[in-house]
């Protein structure tokens, strides 16, 4: 096993558990679906989270040449994946077994703070695909042409939590730019 291999299988393993933890929450709110009141902005920013999982794990991919991993750079990309799967956490709602179900108050009351998360993230993101340019990939300096205005729309979306445009607006440049990024570097596995 070469140490790539060790470090992932620790990595997808937090990664596994994001991606589980949406699509339980999203199972949990079609089951509740007629005592719910639906939020179609908490929804995408659940897809987005989604989405932002697996840009992650599969940019991993990139990094199978890396021989050595130092014991900060494991560190650094454990600490990314367990702030994913904490805004995975952040971003679904807790599904109560009876009763009615508000996910519309849901973003209103508690969307800044997976707001927040989700735009550190996306700085990490900046600076590491940055940082990984300087290595000579020209693919991670496009990829934060995709990045940055969509870093820049959840960052405005966390200051005017109340403003449903505002909202709208952010989660349509999270989704196209997502789809958008994963058509253009993320089409294919080689190796």
């Amino acid at each position: 096993m070469h140490a790539y291999d060790f470090i992932l299988v620790l990595l997808s393993f937090v990664y596994a558990a994001a991606i589980t933890h949406l699509l339980s929450t999203a199972g949990e709110i079609i089951i509740a679906s007629k005592r719910a009141r639906l939020s179609w902005i908490n929804a995408g920013w659940m897809c987005a989270a989604l989405l932002f999982a697996c840009a992650w794990w599969l940019g991993l991919w990139d990094l199978h040449t890396m021989v050595v991993w130092s014991v900060g750079s494991v560190a650094f990309y454990f600490s990314v994946a367990a702030g994913i799967y904490l805004n995975a956490r952040l971003v679904s709602p807790r599904i109560p077994e009876q009763g009615d179900l508000d996910l519309r108050a849901f973003h209103a009351n508690e969307g800044r703070k997976y707001l927040l998360a989700y735009t550190i993230l996306s700085v990490v993101t900046v600076l590491t695909n940055a940082g990984l340019a300087g290595g000579g990939a020209a693919q991670w300096s496009a990829q934060n042409l995709v990045i940055i205005p969509m870093t820049l729309a959840t960052g405005i979306a966390a200051i005017f939590i109340g403003k449903q445009w505002v909202q709208a607006g952010a989660v349509i440049i999270q989704i196209v730019g997502w789809l958008f990024y994963f058509a253009e570097f993320q089409s294919a596995l080689s190796g």
